[in-house]
């Protein structure tokens, strides 16, 4: 039966789907077990008094848009479909394109002429590299996202396209697959360009597919990176060659730092004003805040709608909250008689629906949506539920199709390997022998009574007046006394890495009082003034 049913699996989805749609559409109320007719969905009749809930700070960028990353449900809007330029958080769309297409970051990129000196605007983000520079992809994406370099994002586009042209085609490609309507690429970069341009609500979609990405999450989520050695910085230890995250909301000696925030980007030109693009996982909810055409209030702007979503909205799993769909197949009996006797029909533990705190699930409306898309009949799905609130959409649902024979032989085969587990812990013989004074059983496997080593693991040697600690435990012991090691050593890395800005710091400051010792009593105070002032300035922003 199971073979069968993979081997006809595609039918089997077919056949499932037109009895579904057959159910719903066509056969009479009366003709179902049931008492209410199947498309009857419970919660339909929704609050009138349902309201919205709106952000108590006003949002002062131009355009912004803030969403449930797992339902894709839109809290917040403004101007989100308005074209703005994105600046540099365009290399977010740039990085998922280079790991789609490159299997190995290890592979070698050579940076062109063309990638080191056109393609830029001057006082352009760059690592300094120059032509027959070579970097690892993954140096290239570090110093990308990090340190937001426009050289490594040429030098990228040309090794995995050719060109900034060949590569801007996959970008609008991939931007057109997400189901962006509003955006057009030009650069890798995100420098300005008349026809390079996004909406809030296409790069949220954006940012919502490249968190997916596991690798994505690891670079973007690194606050400090050491690239190897370019032709400008050849030593290995040279600071310039060391990267720091950009994100202020991703790093803890910032004020603006954002306990939850994982992955973003951000980005300034003066045409674009400033940008960003920020993905943060509190209590089981991701969201995902855009905001482009900022004046310096991006970072109050997100911190504003981040505080909104989590403070006024919930995330709960369809699974967990609608069981219509869930036992569907029970539905399908025509005068008693089951239609489909070997499949039945589920949702996914990761669909969820986004509703204001005050609102409870049943006052969802929901919608069963059988034409579905080519993609979307991937994962043997064959229906859509659409949940919407006083008709604003707050998720969807796939229902999707199980084989029970499958579930069957899975469980028949974990029974299998338990009862193998078992029957190796059974020992392969017993033996007594009653000749003996004391009656000693042994069992294959174990060591005889007499053996120190089974004994308990201290053993205090009255003779010798010793304590005798087992082999296993002195193990054990050396074992604890490493991993202590070795977690003594990562604390003492991790402090020294948090303190490298301020130990970088005094030595500039130590090679500036050397190599300024000459100067008149005059230069020397106005010196020491703006050391004093620097001081004053980093104290004040760490408060």
């Amino acid at each position: 039966m199971k073979k069968y049913i993979l081997k006809h699996k595609i039918l089997l989805q077919s056949l499932a789907g037109l009895l579904l749609y057959s159910a719903i559409t066509l056969l009479p109320v009366s003709a179902f077990t049931v008492s209410a007719p199947l498309c009857m969905i419970s919660g339909q009749i929704t609050s009138e008094a349902a309201q919205w809930p709106e952000p108590a700070a006003e949002i002062q960028s131009e355009g912004a848009i803030l969403i449930d990353a797992d339902s894709s449900t839109v809290l917040y809007e403004k101007n989100a479909d308005t074209p703005y330029y994105p600046a540099s958080i365009t290399k977010v769309l740039t990085a998922v394109i280079v790991l789609e297409h490159v299997k190995n970051l290890d592979d070698m990129v050579t940076f062109s002429y063309a990638a080191t000196n056109t393609n830029l605007e001057n006082n352009a983000t760059v690592i300094g590299a120059v032509a027959g520079d070579k970097l690892s992809v993954r140096d290239c994406l570090y110093c990308l996202l990090l340190h937001s370099a426009n050289d490594c994002a040429n030098a990228l586009a040309e090794y995995v396209a050719g060109s900034n042209e060949a590569f801007a085609d996959l970008m609008n490609q991939k931007a057109q697959e997400l189901g962006c309507t509003g955006s057009h690429f030009v650069t890798p970069s995100g420098l300005n360009n008349p026809d390079h341009y996004t909406t809030c609500r296409d790069y949220a979609k954006i940012m919502q597919y490249a968190i997916k990405n596991p690798t994505f999450r690891q670079i973007d989520a690194t606050q400090v990176y050491t690239h190897a050695p370019i032709s400008k910085y050849p030593e290995a230890s040279a600071p310039e060659n060391t990267v720091y995250a950009h994100h202020r909301m991703m790093r803890r000696v910032y004020p603006e730092y954002y306990e939850g925030v994982f992955a973003g980007k951000t980005g300034y030109t003066m045409a674009a004003g400033n940008t960003l693009v920020t993905a943060c996982k509190r209590n089981g909810m991701t969201l995902i805040c855009v905001i482009l055409n900022g004046h310096n209030c991006q970072y109050t702007d997100t911190k504003a709608l981040f505080d909104f979503g989590y403070t006024s909205f919930q995330s709960l799993p369809v699974a967990a909250n609608d069981a219509t769909y869930s036992d569907i197949g029970n539905h399908f009996t025509v005068d008693g008689i089951p239609l489909v006797n070997a499949l039945t029909f589920s949702i996914d533990e990761t669909d969820h629906v986004t509703l204001p705190k005050t609102i409870s699930f049943s006052e969802v409306s929901s919608q069963l949506i059988y034409d579905l898309s080519d993609d979307e009949r991937n994962d043997a799905a064959i229906a859509r539920v659409d949940y919407t609130l006083d008709g604003k959409a707050v998720g969807n649902a796939y229902i999707r199709l199980k084989a029970p024979a499958e579930e069957t032989a899975a469980a028949s085969e974990d029974a299998t390997i338990m009862e193998a587990k078992v029957q190796e812990t059974v020992p392969q013989s017993i033996s007594m022998d009653s000749s003996q004074e004391a009656v000693k059983p042994s069992v294959a496997g174990q060591l005889p009574q007499e053996s120190r080593e089974n004994h308990a693991p201290v053993i205090f040697d009255r003779n010798s007046g010793r304590i005798i600690i087992q082999t296993p435990v002195l193990r054990v012991l050396v074992i604890l006394g490493l991993l202590a090691a070795i977690t003594g050593i990562i604390f003492l890395l991790y402090y020294l890495l948090e303190r490298r800005d301020e130990f970088i710091r005094k030595r500039r400051r130590a090679r500036m009082l050397k190599h300024t010792r000459d100067l008149t009593r005059e230069q020397k105070a106005r010196r020491d003034l703006m050391l004093n002032n620097r001081d004053h300035d980093r104290r004040y922003r760490r408060k």
